[in-house]
């Protein structure tokens, strides 16, 4: 009996014991920690972090977007205003390096709003180029415009002078053409003369002894007045030869180059009113008219006033 009551009031057993059961305490309160620390990143922090994450890359994206906008934009200008985008080839580098950087942020990952300032700014760095882009083309359209009235002033300065030299020109013509002697009811025929002087006209060969021409010289205010040579050329029928007072120069004319021998002259004092103007041929007396058509021709030093016919049996 006393032996056992003495194994129980043992102090070294009761103190062996007590370490283990604080070392299962401990391992119970780890096991409860990890197990709650995985029951909160399963349910709670992955959530979290899927949202963050996502949240990043839709920033990013926007980020993206709204560069790309720009950019495109951006080319569009410069291919709208073509050659003058050459002029602003500075801002142009300048937007260009702007993107690049920006471009560089979103693909790092760096801060949104800082990100986001710098695209403000190569906003309105973009919007200055547009504003510089619109002032040269209304500049370089303001200098079209102006180069095109002055061609169009002198073209029309042009025109103005051509049409006064082509209305001088016909006016001369005009005046050059109107300014011409002109002659009204050209009459020949064959006169017998009597002893006494008086005329009678007849158509018999046998008796003309006088060919006359009358005319009127028209009224004509474009003439210089002053004295004006009438020629008359009477052809002899079947012979073509001009009836003549002589031979050489005395007796003829100068037209269109031509030396011509007239028949008679007469020199009339012209003063730009209507005159009547008669030529006349006699016969020599022994000389007789033959039968046939003749033809009268008129002239002055500058022009052919007329001709006119008469018939002889």
């Amino acid at each position: 009996m006393e032996s056992t009551s003495s194994f129980n009031n043992n102090p070294s057993n009761t103190n062996e014991t007590n370490p283990l059961k604080k070392w299962v305490a401990i391992l119970g309160i780890l096991a409860g920690l990890f197990f709650c620390t995985t029951l909160y990143l399963a349910f709670f922090a992955k959530p979290v972090m899927n949202k963050e994450y996502t949240k990043v890359e839709n920033n990013n994206l926007e980020l993206k977007s709204e560069l790309d906008s720009l950019l495109a934009e951006h080319e569009k200008i410069k291919a709208q205003y073509g050659d003058l985008s050459a002029q602003l080839s500075e801002k142009d580098s300048l937007i260009m390096a702007n993107a690049a950087e920006i471009e560089q942020l979103i693909n790092s990952q760096a801060d949104y709003r800082k990100i986001k300032r710098q695209l403000e700014r190569l906003q309105n760095i973009s919007q200055e180029y547009v504003k510089e882009m619109d002032k040269l083309y209304q500049e370089n359209q303001a200098l079209k415009d102006e180069n095109t009235q002055v061609k169009a002033n002198l073209e029309q300065e042009r025109q103005e002078k051509a049409d006064i030299q082509k209305s001088n020109e016909d006016l001369t013509a005009k005046i050059t053409g109107a300014a011409v002697y002109k002659a009204y009811n050209i009459h020949s025929a064959g006169y017998l003369v009597r002893a006494k002087g008086d005329e009678e006209v007849t158509d018999k060969a046998t008796r003309v002894k006088r060919i006359k021409t009358t005319l009127i010289l028209g009224e004509n205010s474009l003439i210089e007045p002053g004295p004006v040579n009438v020629y008359c050329r009477i052809a002899v029928p079947g012979t073509g030869k001009v009836l003549t007072p002589g031979s050489g120069e005395t007796y003829s004319f100068v037209h269109d180059g031509q030396r011509l021998q007239y028949s008679s002259k007469s020199v009339v004092n012209y003063n730009n009113k209507a005159q009547n103007v008669t030529l006349t041929w006699d016969l020599m007396s022994d000389d007789k008219a033959i039968k046939g058509k003749y033809v009268v021709q008129v002239f002055t030093d500058d022009q052919f006033l007329g001709e006119s016919y008469f018939t002889l049996k």
